[in-house]
């Protein structure tokens, strides 16, 4: 499970579904890593935009969380799980969007007039702003096929659709997206982007280094809306490499077993 799930993470989509489908015929019905292998599975199929699958994927997990015993792990599991969907349906329609290439330059001139004149909730704004509608016509879609089956008290503590539907509720979610698919190049302590940030080296704030690495990435993703990676360029440059690279590190969907040893 954690080899498919890391090449979920390098976008190796193919090998993941098929690793995640073999998991969950070996797997017992009712066991956690049935269900985190459905979990994953999900993310990979709304990757490769069959949300009709994926949908049924996600209400078959949503219908099934009483397997996770816990109260504790339920609940924390429960949370990655609706939270990375919803990030899963905004990338799955950014991706494709690319009409142009990124001009990186660009990119990196509008950042610093973001950091120079915008605070971080109107940066996340334009950002949400910027979302094409299919996005939010699938995150509606999602939640009323499946997120709404949770019990009363678990919906409960959600945002309500009408929040997580606005301008800075997508923005924040598309910028944790962002920042999850581009941690490699922006927090790999070899790169050069870490090297001078991590030390504060000011080429790295006026040399367009955080613009140029989220255009390669965005790229790489086929994603080719300037503002998403111009917003996220602008929140890093406002950061130390230390808060931004933790906030952003990429977290599994599996509760791994050193945090069920906290229960």
């Amino acid at each position: 499970m954690w080899a498919f799930e890391a090449a979920l993470d390098a976008n190796r989509l193919a090998y993941a579904e098929t690793g995640f489908i073999g998991v969950r015929k070996l797997a017992n019905r009712g066991t956690r890593i049935h269900l985190e292998a459905t979990s994953l599975l999900a993310v990979c199929l709304l990757r490769q935009k069959k949300n009709t699958e994926a949908k049924r994927a996600i209400r078959e997990v949503i219908q099934n969380l009483d397997d996770i015993a816990s109260d504790r792990s339920r609940h924390k599991f429960q949370k990655r799980f609706i939270e990375r969907i919803e990030q899963e349906c905004i990338l799955a329609e950014l991706i494709g969007t690319d009409t142009s290439p990124l001009d990186a330059a660009e990119m990196h001139r509008h950042a610093v007039r973001l950091v120079q004149y915008n605070s971080d909730n109107e940066i996340l704004r334009l950002i949400g702003n910027a979302v094409p509608s299919s996005s939010i016509k699938l995150l509606q879609d999602v939640r009323h096929y499946s997120i709404k089956l949770l019990p009363l008290p678990d919906r409960k503590l959600l945002p309500s659709p009408g929040d997580t539907e606005k301008p800075l509720s997508v923005g924040k979610r598309t910028a944790a997206v962002l920042k999850r698919i581009a941690w490699k190049s922006l927090c790999d302590p070899d790169s050069e982007v870490y090297k001078l940030w991590s030390k504060k080296v000011p080429a790295v704030f006026n040399g367009g280094y955080f613009a140029g690495a989220l255009a390669t990435t965005m790229a790489a993703w086929r994603i080719g809306i300037p503002i998403i990676g111009t917003g996220v360029a602008a929140i890093a440059m406002k950061s130390s490499a230390e808060v931004f690279c933790e906030f952003a590190k990429p977290e599994g969907m599996m509760i791994d077993r050193s945090e069920r040893d906290e229960e």
